[in-house]
C-alpha cells in the first residue's frame, strides 16, 4: 500500500459516521402469495397487494366502513374477515411511508429480502377480474411459479438492501415472518430488522454495534471471551457501561449484538471516529471496503507519535502526511479523555476473537440483494396466506 492509499484510508476513518435510522422508521412485511410473485418483485423493483376493488379512490371512512366490509364479502367468498382486508389496504395505501423497511419472503420463507419502501401506485391494468383468474389458478395448482405475473393493482416501488437466507435470521423474526398475513406490521421487531441489516446503526437514543458470526465448527469460549472483554472496553471508553448491554445468539454462524441504550447525549467527544475504530477492527465494514494492511494502519494509530516531525528532512511528502495524519487522530483519542495505550488490549483481543469467529462485514448492495436462487416452482405446503 502507498503512503497516498493510506492517508486516503486515515482520512476515510476520520470521516466517519454511524448511519441514523429515523425514530419515526417503520417495519413492515409483504408476502409474495406462497413465493409465486417473489421473483417479479425483486427484478421489477416493486410490491403489491391483492384486492383490487380497493384502491386509493376508496371511501375508508366510518360511515362507508358497512358498505366497504359488504362489498370484500361480496367480491372475495373466501374472505371471513373483511374488517382485516380493509385495514391491510388502507395501510398499504396510506400507512407506509418512503424510506419504511419491508421484509419479504421467498418461497417458503427461504430467503428473506429487505428493502426500503417507495412511492405508491396503481397498475389500472390489472382487473378485478384478472386477480381473481390468477389466484384461481395458483390455490388451484394450476400454474408453475414463473408462468404468472402479478395481478394486483396496488404497488410500491422499492430499493433492494438485502437477501438472507432464513436461518441466518434471529429466530424471534423468523417467528413472526412465519405468520400467513399478506401484510404485517412489525415494528415490535425493529431492532431484529436492523441488526440484520446493519453492522452498526442509530436508531432513537440507541446505537448497536453486530458482530456477524459465520464460523461453521465449534466456537471455543475464549474466542467468545475476547470479543466480549475486547468489544466492552472500547465501548466504554466512549459511553458509561451501565448503559451497555449484550446479546449472544450464536447457532453457528449467528451474531452478538452490544447495544448502547439511551447513550445520544452522553457520548464522548470524538466518538465517531473511535467507534469507526471498533467497527473497522471488528467487522472490517467501517470503510465498506476491505484493505490489505488496513488493521495494522488504524493499529498504528495508537502507537502514533507526537514527534513526527523530527523525522529526516529527505522524508517523502506523502510519508509525513500520513504521520501528522496519525498525530491528529491519536490527539482526538486523548481529547476525548481516553489514554491509547489503555486501548492495546482490548484491540488485540477483539482482533484474536473474531479472526478466530470469522466475523464478516454485512454489505448492502442491490446486485446482491436480488441475487437469489430463482424458484421454478412451489413446493407442497401448508402455507397458507391469511387476509
Amino acid at each position: 500500500m502507498t503512503y497516498t492509499d493510506e492517508l486516503a484510508l486515515l482520512n476515510l476513518l476520520d470521516k466517519f459516521e454511524v448511519p441514523i435510522i429515523p425514530q419515526n422508521t417503520h417495519f413492515w412485511m409483504i408476502r409474495t402469495k406462497k413465493g409465486y410473485f417473489y421473483n417479479e418483485f425483486l427484478s421489477k423493483r416493486f410490491v403489491a397487494l391483492a384486492w383490487n376493488n380497493i384502491t386509493h379512490k376508496t371511501d375508508f371512512s366510518e360511515s362507508n366502513r358497512d358498505s366497504l366490509k359488504d362489498d370484500v364479502l361480496m367480491t372475495f367468498k373466501e374472505i371471513h374477515r373483511p374488517s382485516t382486508v380493509i385495514n391491510k389496504c388502507y395501510s398499504f395505501i396510506n400507512e407506509i411511508q418512503t424510506n419504511d423497511i419491508l421484509v419479504i419472503p421467498s418461497v417458503k420463507s427461504s430467503y428473506i429480502t429487505f428493502a426500503l419502501a417507495g412511492e405508491y401506485y396503481e397498475d389500472d391494468s390489472k382487473t378485478l377480474e384478472l386477480e381473481q383468474n390468477v389466484i384461481y389458478r395458483i390455490d388451484n395448482h394450476d400454474v408453475d411459479i414463473n408462468d404468472v405475473s402479478c395481478p394486483y393493482k396496488k404497488r410500491r416501488r422499492i430499493t433492494l438492501l438485502r437477501t438472507v437466507k432464513n436461518e441466518e435470521l434471529n429466530y424471534s423474526l423468523c417467528r413472526a415472518i412465519s405468520n400467513y398475513h399478506g401484510l404485517s406490521n412489525l415494528d415490535s421487531y425493529s431492532k431484529q430488522i436492523l441488526n440484520a441489516l446493519y453492522n452498526y446503526y442509530m436508531f432513537g437514543n440507541d446505537m448497536s454495534f453486530v458482530l456477524n458470526v459465520q464460523k461453521q465448527t465449534p466456537i471455543g469460549p475464549r474466542s467468545i471471551n475476547n470479543v466480549l472483554y475486547g468489544t466492552t472496553e472500547l465501548l466504554s471508553s466512549i459511553a458509561p457501561e451501565e448503559c451497555i448491554s449484550t446479546q449472544v445468539s450464536l447457532n453457528s454462524p449467528g451474531d452478538i449484538v452490544f447495544s448502547l441504550v439511551n447513550v445520544k447525549d452522553l457520548l464522548v467527544n470524538n466518538w465517531q471516529f473511535i467507534f469507526g475504530m471498533l467497527v473497522f477492527l471488528g467487522g472490517g465494514s467501517a470503510l465498506t471496503f476491505k484493505v490489505p494492511g488496513a488493521i495494522d494502519i488504524i493499529k498504528s494509530i495508537l502507537f502514533a507519535k507526537d514527534d513526527y516531525r523530527i523525522k529526516h528532512a529527505e522524508a517523502e511528502k506523502a510519508e509525513l502526511e500520513v504521520w501528522e495524519k496519525k498525530a491528529e487522530l491519536l490527539q482526538k483519542i486523548k481529547d476525548s479523555g481516553i489514554d491509547p495505550e489503555s486501548l492495546n488490549d482490548p484491540v488485540n483481543a477483539l482482533l484474536s476473537g473474531c479472526s478466530t469467529l470469522e466475523v464478516e462485514p454485512i454489505i448492502l448492495d442491490d446486485a446482491s440483494a436480488a441475487n437469489v436462487p430463482v424458484a421454478n416452482e412451489v413446493q407442497e405446503s401448508q402455507d397458507i396466506e391469511d387476509e
